[in-house]
């Protein structure tokens, strides 16, 4: 018998040829000979076929002590094995078999990790890959270690030290232990630069991904380095200083320093500037289409800034023999024009731009080449754009992916191409909008392969939904009301069928509120929108005027733009309204017209304009309602009044109300500005004095915040009491007309949570109070300051806020925590 034997790590083989020691001991085996069997022979836990795998030696071939060697190497590579064996055995005139003897590592019974106080174990363990019950292989342990070193590394624990151990745990098993010792943080102290003579180092610091530490690095996450994060920051680099017109610059490889103490990292960067470029000559070159309007005079056109919508408007327009749009304003661009500093951002903007010409008439492929000339003894850079337009492309079939539970044609109808047309890039572009304005979805992606035939492109549409309803049980508190108790339940796409449905209660011991709500946007898959409300409220936020509301609207609208973006409602409301408990006093003023209570029918309209990126959390565009409503009829005369729907008011209210969403930081939408401005107006059209539940009052989260639950406005004096001898009492009445004005500012916190704060300030009042009293007045506006905490929480968006008023008055509180649940402005 033959043996071939590896021991440990030994890499020359060994022949050793073993007898019996007596005359009668079978003869060796001889050294070479036709193999006839494939044998493996020692292992208990590593299936046979993983080490025939790693053999090369087959059955009918010749022994070969090279191609042994090279079997013994390949199965002690697996890993799996502290011993490997070969053994020639004859099997016959000049015949053996190959027995591999092998002896397998230990199992491995558990993998601990021990000394890790600063990183997560799940996001340790989500990058391990040894396993219990596996057989344990030192290499991969080895490569666990540097997965590990990584994930701390990622985190700013540059000096992270891991050690493995395998401690014996019987019956030929082990554990695996991971020692760690996490050391101290290190953070990126500063990152400097030289040579940065005309480009400050805080504008390249803005878009680097390894910034300094900064104040309380451990909330914001600053000042981790990371080092693959170094040369996209060393392109970075290179990117601001040809944004800036410096064609020529050179960035060195970054230098990195650790600090003696080892806390610190050090980052820098030396800069040639060179010379700033301006643009010379500006030409654009190719494939012009002119009966098209693709002709060079409107390629030019894109490149002095202009919009491309506004390009094709005016040449539709102008072939149809249509006027021009009264009161025209028309957004510019980024635009290149001679004479100014060459900036890539734009170079590359306006390329897209120029694309967007020709896509918008189907041809999707359309390749716009910039060829830019830099001259360095003038320091000008001449631009030609070469338009090579490609082929005219439809559209073929369009496939959605992705909508569960929302019906197919909720997705559909917001895409503004049809298959069969002709391929369209602003349209594409303005289907993805639409639907992720719509709030059910978290992305939307939208690609255009290859369909059936020539020219023809589909276009798959993938949307991942989002969770759009929410379902709230809670307990609040407000120094005003005290104990709250709310349950509301919302779903923004009810059935998958894009219905807006809501139901809410609200109960404390001054305000008993219920809601319900159906909104269908596309009523019978039409234009128009339908919708009906039902509501219940009695509160009571002023001694002994325990209002009530109760009634329902129903409303149909009709989008006017091809965008939905303009809408018209028409909407009819019908309530009960009035006050309890009203003591006579009350009930005799103003000829008993001010306390009354009655049935109010209305029919109104709104206008609606509304240019939000997003319907439930916007961060950028407007909104705009204007309504007008009339209740009840007119005054003909003295003696008759003229009852157009009914009920026990006659008046007519015009309301404005215009918010702005604006993100604060450009490309991110993390910092928001948001503004509110509300107006309302309330005539009396059959000269009796409004009544009491009708008139404006001012303050209250929904409101003013930092005042008590409409607690601003118009008052009177009235006594206390029938005993003339005591002071009378002040006694809020609300007026006809209101100003409102919310400015914010909201900042995500932890956005993976959906946390964020906010800051507000606040101005507003009611006016015109009984009688024409206290007119409208900017200087009467009441002011207050705050910040707050909002919450996307999974039951529904909630807020904290506490506001300070300004110069607050006698019997004002100083400040005034509320509580809210619900979307905010």
């Amino acid at each position: 018998m033959l043996r071939v034997v590896s021991r440990g790590f030994l890499l020359a083989l060994l022949w050793v040829v073993i007898g019996a020691g007596t005359a009668s001991a079978a003869p060796p085996a001889p050294a070479e000979g036709t193999v006839t069997k494939v044998v493996v022979d020692g292992n208990r836990r590593i299936e046979e076929a993983v080490v025939l795998a790693a053999v090369g030696i087959r059955r009918g071939e010749r022994v070969d002590p090279e191609k042994i060697k090279r079997d013994i190497r390949a199965v002690w590579g697996t890993g799996y094995f502290d011993d490997v064996v070969v053994e020639l055995l004859p099997d016959g005139d000049g015949q053996v078999q190959v027995h591999f003897v092998v002896v397998e590592k230990p199992a491995v019974r558990d993998v601990r990790l021990v000394g890790h106080k600063k990183v997560d174990e799940d996001d340790l363990r989500e990058v391990l890959d040894v396993r219990a019950f596996t057989v344990l292989n030192e290499a991969k342990v080895a490569d666990n270690v540097q997965k590990l070193r990584d994930v701390y590394v990622d985190k700013g624990y540059y000096l992270v030290e891991i050690e493995p151990t395998y401690e014996p745990a019987g019956n030929d098993q082990v554990d695996v232990v991971f020692n760690i010792t996490e050391n101290r943080k290190v953070v990126v102290q500063r990152v400097e630069f030289t040579g940065n003579d005309h480009v400050a180092a805080g504008k390249i610091k803005r878009f680097l991904q390894i910034k300094e530490a900064g104040f309380l690095p451990f909330l914001t996450q600053s000042g981790t380095f990371k080092r693959d994060a170094l040369e996209a920051d060393q392109q970075t680099v290179n990117a601001v200083f040809l944004e800036e017109g410096y064609l020529d610059v050179k960035v060195e490889a970054p230098k990195v320093y650790l600090s003696p103490d080892k806390r610190y990292i050090y980052v820098h960067y030396d800069v040639t500037e060179g010379e700033q470029y301006t643009l010379g000559q500006i030409d654009v070159t190719g494939d012009f289409v002119q009966d098209e309007g693709l002709t060079e005079v409107a390629a030019l056109q894109v490149v002095a800034g202009r919009q491309v919508p506004d390009i094709q408007e005016e040449q539709w327009r102008k072939a149809e023999g249509k006027k021009k749009r009264l009161f025209a304003f028309e957004l510019k661009g980024p635009r290149l024009q001679t004479g100014e500093v060459f900036r890539y951002s734009e170079m590359h903007t306006v390329r897209q731009n120029l694309e967007s010409l020709w896509q918008d008439q189907g041809y999707a492929f359309v390749n716009v080449v910039p060829d830019i000339r830099p001259d360095p003894a003038t320091h000008t850079a001449d631009v030609t754009y070469a338009v090579g337009k490609g082929e005219k492309v439809r559209i073929g079939r369009i496939n959605i992916t992705g909508n569960d539970p929302t019906f197919d044609k909720v997705v559909r109808r917001e895409i503004q191409i049809d298959e069969g047309e002709i391929y369209r890039g602003s349209l594409i572009r303005a289907s993805k909008q639409r639907l992720m304005r719509l709030g059910y979805f978290e992305d939307v992606v939208i690609s255009t392969p290859r369909g059936d035939g020539d020219n023809v492109l589909d276009m798959n549409v993938q949307v991942t939904e989002r969770p759009t309803g929410s379902f709230s049980l809670g307990l609040g508190y407000s120094n005003l009301e005290s104990l709250t108790f709310n349950f509301s339940v919302q779903k923004n796409n009810f059935l998958g069928l894009g219905y807006l449905m809501s139901g809410a209660v609200n109960w404390s011991k001054l305000r008993r509120q219920g809601s319900l709500s159906l909104f269908d946007p596309y009523f019978l898959d039409s234009r128009w929108t339908a919708s009906i409300d039902a509501f219940y409220i009695s509160q009571q936020f002023q001694v002994q005027n325990d209002e009530y509301r109760r009634g329902g609207t129903l409303s149909i609208g009709r989008y006017l733009d091809p965008r939905n973006d303009m809408q018209l409602r028409l909407q009819y409301t019908i309530e009960d309204v009035g006050l309890q408990n009203i003591d006579a006093f009350r009930l005799r003023l103003y000829g008993g017209d001010l306390y009354r209570n009655g049935m109010t029918s209305t029919v109104g309209t709104t206008l609606s304009i509304d240019k939000r990126n997003d319907r439930i959390f916007p961060t950028r565009g407007i909104l705009t309602n204007i309504s007008t409503a009339l209740s009840g009829g007119f005054r003909l005369n003295e003696d008759q009044v003229l009852s157009m729907f009914g009920g026990d008011f006659n008046f007519i209210e015009t309301k404005v109300n215009f918010r702005l969403y604006q993100p604060i930081v450009p490309r991110t939408d993390r910092v928001v500005f948001r503004m509110n401005l509300t107006f309302g107006d309330i005539r009396s059209t059959d000269g009796r004095e409004i009544a009491f539940i009708h008139r404006y009052r001012a303050g209250g989260i929904q409101s003013l915040r930092g005042f008590q639950w409409y607690s601003l406005g118009p008052s009177i004096r009235v006594p206390n009491s029938d005993d003339p001898t005591r002071a009378d009492d002040k006694l809020i009445v609300g007026g006809t007309e209101t100003w409102t004005n919310n400015f914010e500012i909201e900042s995500s916190i932890v956005p993976q949570a959906g946390i964020s704060g906010v800051v507000f300030f606040d101005a507003g009042n009611a006016f015109r109070g009984p009688g024409g009293t206290y007119p409208l007045n900017p200087l009467d506006l009441r002011t207050s300051i705050g910040a707050g905490i909002r919450w996307r929480s999974p039951i529904g968006p909630l807020r904290f806020e506490l506001g300070f008023p300004l110069a607050p008055q006698p019997g004002e509180k100083p400040s005034v925590f509320d509580f809210g649940i619900g979307s905010f402005f």
